[in-house]
């Protein structure tokens, strides 16, 4: 991000950590005001969109201070009224389809399943997870990779821009309940992955984009709650259990064969509307 770092103004290292601490804490509170705010007769979907809404804005707030104090705006992640940005964000919502249909097709082969309509769909909780989906993206694209990734750029160069915050990225997942080993291999594959992404286009749009397409169509395809368009029906019940470490495995090589796609381009792209490095 030499370019978008352009203007930044030097801050001492704690700072930056400082910024992901308040990040983490935010993202708790959230949980624990939805829980506050919601009886135990809610819905739980109800209950989970509240805590997605609440994170998303305590993050957007929070970034937007981070960049206010050092006379920045959101314009140098790509975020703008301009109509170019509408195509960046669909292109990237196009890829995380892509993405996820490869995770279906990887699951598919070592646990063979056909889909079939969803018998218990309920359409309040479809909708309430997709906005859900969509909020929770921004919230964690903006408190990884935006203006945390762009100091740790700033600080100490590409590579650690991308693996520190996918690795605080991970420990999120972890301590919200997900076994450690697919928040290893598939939520870690994937971090690295959206850093990546953002490395190379510099287009928060895109990336947001790319992980609320990649999550919607998790929920619409592989998984099966009431909230799922449709269900896998697999030949054999026992199969996707028993080959999980196969199909994280496979999704994570993937995710990272994608990943060192970006990287490899990662100067190539350049916003039209940020200014040109030196």
């Amino acid at each position: 991000m030499t370019t978008a770092s352009k203007g930044m103004r030097q801050r001492p290292a704690w700072y930056v950590w400082v910024y992901f601490a308040l990040v983490a804490l935010l993202a708790f509170g959230g949980t624990f005001l939805s829980m506050v705010l919601t009886s135990r007769d809610t819905d739980p979907s109800l209950t989970w969109l509240l805590k997605c809404v609440l994170v998303m804005l305590f993050v957007v707030m929070l970034t937007t201070f981070y960049l206010r104090r050092d006379r920045l705006s959101w314009s140098r992640y790509g975020v703008s009224a301009q109509p170019r940005v509408l195509a960046y964000a669909l292109a990237g919502f196009a890829g995380g389809l892509l993405l996820a249909l490869g995770w279906a097709g990887i699951v598919r082969y070592w646990a063979p399943f056909h889909w079939q309509a969803n018998p218990t769909l309920r359409w309040d909780v479809l909708i309430s997870g997709t906005v859900a989906s969509l909020t929770i993206g921004v919230a964690e694209e903006v408190g990884y990779r935006s203006y945390g990734m762009e100091r740790l750029y700033q600080a100490y160069g590409a590579a650690a821009a991308v693996v520190l915050p996918t690795l605080i990225f991970v420990a999120a997942h972890l301590a919200g309940g997900m076994a450690w080993l697919p928040g290893l291999l598939v939520v870690g594959s994937g971090g690295l992955l959206y850093a990546c992404l953002m490395l190379a286009t510099r287009s928060l749009p895109f990336v947001a984009a790319f992980h609320i397409a990649n999550n919607l169509a998790q929920d619409a395809l592989l998984r099966t709650s009431e909230g799922s368009l449709w269900q896998p029906v697999f030949r054999d019940p026992a199969q996707a259990p028993s080959n999980g470490l196969p199909i994280w495995l496979s999704m994570a090589a993937l995710n990272l064969a994608v990943a060192a796609y970006a990287w490899r381009h990662r100067a190539r792209f350049r916003l039209p509307f940020l200014p040109p490095s030196d």
